[in-house]
C-alpha cells in the first residue's frame, strides 16, 4: 500500500510520468478504489489525480489501458531535476 501511494505522489511531483497500474483480480481493491472515488466526489482529491490510478481486472487489459496512458494531472510542487540518490 505505501509503495503504491509512493508512486502516485512521485507522479504528481513530477518523478516520472508513468501511470500506476493496479490489478483488482476478483475486486479485492474495489474498497480503495471507492476510497479514492470519494476523495474526487468530495473535494479531496482532485480527479486528474486520481487518474494517475490505473486498475483493471486482467492483466491484459491493464496493460492496454498503461499503454494508452497520458499524464493530465497538475504536479502539486515545482518541477526538479529529481537524481535517483537523492531519494533513496
Amino acid at each position: 500500500m505505501e509503495e503504491l501511494l509512493e508512486m502516485i505522489t512521485w507522479s504528481q511531483l513530477g518523478i516520472h510520468e508513468k501511470p500506476v497500474g493496479l490489478l483488482n483480480v476478483d475486486g479485492y481493491y474495489n474498497s480503495l478504489l471507492t476510497l479514492f472515488d470519494k476523495g474526487v466526489e468530495e473535494g479531496f482529491i482532485e480527479d486528474s489525480a486520481r487518474n494517475i490510478m490505473i486498475s483493471a481486472t486482467t492483466a491484459e487489459e491493464l496493460i492496454k489501458k498503461m499503454e494508452e496512458y497520458a499524464p493530465v494531472h497538475d504536479r502539486v510542487a515545482p518541477r526538479q531535476t529529481w537524481e535517483v540518490d537523492q531519494l533513496l
